[in-house]
């Protein structure tokens, strides 16, 4: 849709100084809900193709040269009724971001099984996508389907890290680093800590080596490691570490998920974080500042590492090299490809 728009402008169908139809009656045309048509035409304000005169509508931006092409990108990401990808926070930042690097998102649900995955990756092959975000939790295996984006030469990027190291670029943060200058911090407790974190994938790897390489480097006493199954996380009240939680402990947690269930179980116990025990986070936990120790969002920026995605597509789209991060050398991300730089 913003695409169509976009020719009709540049080809002359609306010339400069024209008023477009109404959100309506484009919303009428193009069957899609007004919200919508609103969504993309304050896109193409942002782009310079058009202004907005508040009353009066829009209209097309008269001495203005063309716009960039605004490429298609596909984001895979999971979607369901109680996590609607719209709404969540880093999501947002994204779509915010997108117009300012000729970007045009659009949301996949990303299936569970390797064979609908595949599926979906060889649709948005077809329907002409020019890139793909994907989320990589549920990404077990290299996919038929990515191998004709090599071939047709349409980027794939995973987000915050590359189940496929080597293979496919990941733009994201330096789990090893971030877990590592955790320690560092815990070294002034003077008190042994207890690991919380997930078992597989790449990135939990990172953290959990990470982490006792900062505590062998800065000397802090590792008490425990309660290592639990990601999937076990989901859809359950109880995750198998609540039984293991104890007060006047500190303890070091690598995700949001692990951090709000362990403070949830100790707020329903009487125990709260600062006061009976203490905790250290490397994500987002609002509510706890003042109350205990914290490490913001693996020293990121949000809005840093949205920016840095959509440079990272524009980059991958316009040249066609691919550069990934790769666990294997943990200390020494490739330049380009790593928040940490």
């Amino acid at each position: 849709m913003l695409e169509i728009l976009q020719e009709k402008i540049e080809q002359g169908h609306y010339p400069a100084g024209k008023r477009l139809p109404s959100e309506r009656k484009l919303a009428a045309e193009f069957h899609v809900p007004q919200s919508q048509i609103h969504k993309k035409l304050q896109q193409l304000v942002e782009s310079g193709l058009l202004e907005c005169f508040r009353g009066n509508g829009y209209f097309v931006r008269q001495g203005k040269p063309a716009a960039e092409k605004l490429y298609k990108i596909a984001l895979c990401w999971e979607r369901n009724e109680s996590n609607c990808a719209s709404e969540d926070f880093y999501v947002g930042l994204l779509f915010n971001l997108a117009p300012e690097y000729a970007q045009n998102i659009t949301i996949f649900n990303m299936p569970e099984e390797s064979s609908k995955q595949n599926e979906l990756i060889l649709q948005l092959i077809h329907e002409e996508f020019e890139g793909i975000f994907c989320y990589p939790h549920f990404v077990r295996e290299l996919l038929p389907a990515f191998i004709e984006l090599k071939i047709q030469g349409i980027p794939l990027i995973f987000w915050d890290y590359s189940p496929l190291p080597g293979i496919f670029p990941a733009v994201g943060i330096d789990h090893f680093h971030s877990c590592m200058l955790a320690a560092k911090i815990l070294a002034g407790q003077n008190m042994p800590v207890t690991y919380l974190g997930f078992q597989e994938s790449e990135q939990n790897r990172l953290k959990y080596l990470g982490f006792h390489s900062g505590c062998r480097q800065f000397q802090v006493t590792v008490e425990k490691d309660i290592l639990l199954p990601y999937r076990k996380a989901f859809g359950t009240e109880e995750i198998g570490f609540e039984n293991e939680l104890m007060p006047g402990k500190l303890y070091f947690t690598s995700t949001r998920l692990l951090s709000s269930r362990l403070i949830g179980t100790m707020f329903d116990r009487g125990y709260l974080p600062g006061k009976d025990y203490r905790i250290l986070t490397v994500d987002r936990i609002k509510f706890m500042e003042g109350s205990s120790l914290q490490l913001d969002s693996m020293m990121r920026d949000h809005t840093q590492m949205m920016r840095k995605l959509l440079e990272e597509m524009q980059h991958a789209i316009h040249s066609g090299i691919y550069s990934c991060n790769d666990w294997r050398n943990p200390m020494r991300y490739i330049s380009g490809s790593s928040l940490a730089h």
